[in-house]
């Protein structure tokens, strides 16, 4: 009895060691991956990431003005092949300009004679390399600009000065300076440089243009071309004194003439007193004055050319008898 207690007991006492092997059993596969897991977190915590290198940093353009748009160039590397990121700075005389952190600075931003640099710091996402400075680039001088240009009168004949105006732009503010060439029918007149054209230099029928080259004594600007003017035909001008009073019975009066383009001239009394009379070619006006004719007489005399154009003259002609 006694051994079959002793048995019973010893039956039930094996039952806790048999829970422990299979709880450990169940146990030791998990706790060999959460070991590899904490060598895995381990090493992966010993290791130490390389920063990216920047290796060269450009500004473009190299020769930047006030109007420029100015872009950084980078070439950088990072050891483990990780993708790198950017953090920029731009820098005006040494100093930050505040707010501009893009690859681009945009114009408005500096002005002539300043220096310019960009600073680029990089970054692999998990560590930032050394910020890198680019080498300074001057803004130099901006060339004027013509924005308009032409020749007054737009209506000119041969007996008009030509003269030029011109509408100008310096970004930087600088005084704009010209140089003219003018041109006749398509040829440069080449001693013509002045910023007026004697009427002697064209005649009727001629296409007049002239050629503007800004310059503001650092840089020249582009030359711009005037639109042509046509020189026009040009009316004769009666250039003699009338005889405004008669002595005696017979009143002459050689009118006398000019025509710019040296055109024929044909003369007319377009309003004269009764038997007056006017050579047509000549100009001589012949009236006999008879008693009737004392007072005042208006007079109109027209000179014209085989074009058409005409200039008129006016005066008053009083007749008294002594």
């Amino acid at each position: 009895m006694c051994v079959s207690l002793f048995k019973k007991v010893d039956h039930h006492r094996s039952w806790p060691f048999i829970e422990i092997f299979i709880i450990v059993s169940l146990l030791f596969p998990l706790i060999i991956i959460l070991s590899c897991e904490r060598e895995r977190e381990a090493e992966f915590k010993s290791k130490t990431h390389s920063p990216p290198v920047i290796t060269s940093l450009n500004i473009l353009p190299d020769k930047p003005n006030k109007e420029s748009e100015l872009n950084l160039v980078i070439r950088s590397h990072d050891p483990d092949g990780d993708p790198v990121t950017y953090r920029y700075q731009w820098m005006r005389n040494d100093e930050e300009i505040i707010g501009e952190d893009k690859s681009t600075l945009k114009s408005g931003n500096f002005k002539k004679g300043d220096l310019i640099r960009g600073k680029v710091t990089p970054s692999n996402g998990k560590v930032e390399g050394k910020p890198f400075l680019s080498d300074p680039v001057k803004i130099v001088n901006s060339p004027p600009m013509i924005q308009g240009v032409q020749v007054e009168p737009k209506m000119a004949s041969a007996r008009d000065n030509l003269r030029v105006y011109v509408k100008s732009f310096d970004a930087d503010g600088d005084f704009v300076y010209y140089t003219y060439q003018w041109e006749s029918n398509g040829v440069a007149l080449s001693e013509e440089k002045a910023e007026t054209l004697e009427r002697t230099r064209f005649k009727k029928g001629d296409s007049i243009a002239v050629m503007v080259t800004p310059d503001d004594r650092e840089t020249r600007g582009f030359p711009k071309k005037s639109e042509p003017v046509i020189i026009s035909n040009s009316p004769p001008i009666i250039i003699s004194p009338p005889p405004t009073s008669t002595e005696g019975t017979t009143y002459l009066y050689q009118v006398k003439a000019g025509d710019p383009d040296n055109d024929p001239i044909v003369f007319t009394l377009k309003s004269a007193p009764k038997g007056m009379e006017i050579d047509r070619n000549t100009g001589l006006i012949r009236w006999e004055i008879r008693p009737e004719d004392k007072g005042p007489h208006l007079i109109e005399i027209e000179a014209s050319d085989n074009a058409g154009a005409k200039s008129i003259q006016r005066y008053t002609l009083t007749v008294e008898f002594k």
